[in-house]
């Protein structure tokens, strides 16, 4: 769709922007109560959130932006770096830069930029095999497991075939399953002490890159707005959370076993320099969980 065919789109997005018609759309249920206030770059915050409920305020938030027009994102209060990112002009982004980050969010491969180091076609030895399927968790796959790996390999295909072999016995599978699970579920999110609810001037939650921070994606606005894009098309995936070296999403359609599962594994291992957790762990957790943990700092 060109740009000016988008721009006219967007004016037909209506955001709510009088913060009496906000509080009256949070009244009447769990959000009722709350005050608002204007914020940077067109956002409304919304503030005393109770860290204690980080997850009910969003389920409640979530139900508004049919009204509001406004995708809601959690950040901390405390840590400056964690608000919606500063804009140079305090106003809403214009019609035309939504409507390019927009376009960009569906045409650009964010892959290339968010690749984590062991997807590369480094070789993988004999010698390296017991490290490789021990992954983070000490996990016992078997001695006839080790013995059999085809090696020499690369890394990135030889966690594959750990992760089709943990595949093939389903004992084995829910023994790493449980030992893992605890990334696919919202008990392993971080809480700040202090939390804001973000209500952004858009109610598709992809563009939600152009607002927030998060450490290691400053530069890559674009890549990361086809993140979000491609994981709320592929897993409906929402952002939930945004608190600068962490991206915390609510997932409602978690990839299958198997190469669904495989792939979602080596974008969030991308996007999550610091989740200490090996593709094939993660693969395994994956369709087991409704939430996922992206971790990346300095």
């Amino acid at each position: 769709m060109g740009l000016i065919l988008l721009c006219e789109a967007w004016k037909a997005r209506p955001v709510m922007t009088d913060l009496d018609d906000v509080e009256a759309a949070l009244a009447g249920g769990f959000l009722a109560g709350l005050p608002a206030a204007h914020g940077p770059a067109g956002t409304v915050l919304i503030a005393d959130v109770d860290p204690a409920e980080v997850l009910q305020t969003w389920q409640a938030a979530y139900a508004l932006p049919a009204a509001t027009g406004r995708w809601p994102v959690l950040v901390a209060d405390e840590w400056s770096d964690c608000y919606p990112r500063p804009d140079p002009d305090p106003k809403q982004p214009g019609l035309h830069e939504l409507a390019t980050l927009d376009e960009a969010a569906v045409s650009v491969d964010p892959w290339t930029r968010f690749r984590r180091w062991s997807d590369e076609d480094g070789p993988a030895t004999a010698d390296e095999v017991p490290s490789y399927a021990r992954g983070y968790h000490g996990i016992d796959l078997g001695e006839d497991i080790l013995l059999q790996a085809p090696v020499p390999s690369t890394g990135r295909d030889l966690e594959r075939w750990i992760y089709d072999r943990v595949l093939a016995d389903p004992e084995l599978a829910a023994r790493v399953r449980e030992r893992v699970g605890y990334a696919v579920r919202t008990d392993y999110w971080f809480t700040p002490s202090s939390v804001t609810l973000t209500l952004l001037p858009t109610a598709d939650p992809w563009l939600a890159a152009r607002w927030i921070s998060f450490y290691g994606a400053e530069q890559n606005e674009r890549e990361l707005a086809a993140v979000l894009w491609q994981w709320h098309s592929r897993w409906d995936a929402h952002l939930v959370a945004s608190w600068g070296t962490m991206l915390q999403f609510g997932v409602e359609r978690p990839p299958t076993p198997g190469n669904d599962a495989w792939a979602a594994a080596g974008q969030i291992l991308g996007l999550a320099g610091n989740l200490t957790m090996t593709r094939w762990e993660l693969a395994a957790a994956l369709p087991g969980g409704a939430a996922w943990f992206i971790h990346n700092r300095p």
